[in-house]
C-alpha cells in the first residue's frame, strides 16, 4: 500500500517515569536509552544559530550535499538536524537504526520510502517517521530533492561526517562520484553507530 500522508508507522514503546505530573496531570514518558532532557540544561546554554549556507558544517555524502543545521554538541545530545540536497541515484540501502528515530521532511522532489512492510511516497510537505529497530530504505524518484532529516537522540550525524568529505562549495558533488565508495569500511563501522545493514 502506498501512502502519501503523514503517518505513525509503528507503535513506539514508552515507559512511564513518574506517576502523574503534579502540574498538569499528564504522564511523563521516556524512550529506551533516552538522553537527559532539556530540563537538565543550563538556561544560559540555550540558543544557537546556523544558516543553511554553512560551508563549515557541510559534507558531500553519497552524491548529496548535507548541511548540519544542529548537532548533538549544539543540542546536548537531544537531536541532530540535517538539510540534504541531492539527485536521483543517492538512495539509501535497506538498514536498521538501533539507537535513534528518524524524521524526514520533504521540501522538494519525490522520495519513495520503504518502512517495514509499507511504502510511502514523500512529496513536498510530507513528513515520514522512521522508528528505531524498523528496517527502512528510500529511493529518489525525482531528478533532485531537498529534505530535512531529524535524528533523535543525536549521534548518527557523526556517521555522515565520518563517511562524507568536507564540501568545497555549497553545490552537489560531481555526478560521476561513486555512491557508497567505502562499503567494506561502512560495514565494519556500522556496529559502532548501532546501525545494521540488511544485505540481500
Amino acid at each position: 500500500m502506498i501512502t502519501s500522508s503523514t503517518e505513525i508507522l509503528a507503535s513506539y514503546p514508552v515507559k512511564t517515569t513518574a506517576a502523574q505530573n503534579e502540574h498538569n496531570g499528564d504522564l511523563e514518558i521516556s524512550s529506551p536509552g533516552a538522553v537527559p532532557g532539556a530540563a537538565n540544561m543550563n538556561p544560559s546554554e540555550f540558543g544557537f544559530s546556523r544558516g543553511q549556507q554553512s560551508l563549515d558544517h557541510s559534507v558531500w555524502y553519497n552524491g548529496a550535499l548535507m548541511t548540519f543545521l544542529a548537532t548533538g554538541k549544539d543540542t546536548h545530545g537531544q537531536f541532530g538536524l540535517i538539510e540534504t540536497v541531492g539527485r536521483r541515484g543517492s538512495d539509501a540501502p535497506t538498514h536498521i537504526h538501533h539507537r535513534e528515530d528518524e524524521i524526514f521532511y520533504i521540501l522538494e522532489g519525490e522520495v519513495l520510502f520503504s518502512v517495514g512492510d509499507r511504502t510511502i511516497k514523500g512529496t513536498p510537505g510530507t513528513m515520514i517517521f522512521l522508528p528505531r529497530d524498523v528496517r527502512h530504505s528510500f529511493t529518489i524518484e525525482s531528478e533532485q530533492y531537498r529534505m530535512l532529516i531529524l535524528v533523535t537522540p543525536a549521534g548518527f550525524e557523526s556517521w555522515f561526517k565520518e563517511f562524507g568529505v568536507p564540501a568545497p562549495a555549497m553545490t552537489l558533488p560531481p555526478a560521476n562520484e561513486p555512491a557508497y565508495g567505502e562499503v567494506q569500511r561502512m560495514l565494519e563501522a556500522a556496529p559502532r553507530y548501532g546501525l545494521e545493514f540488511v544485505l540481500p
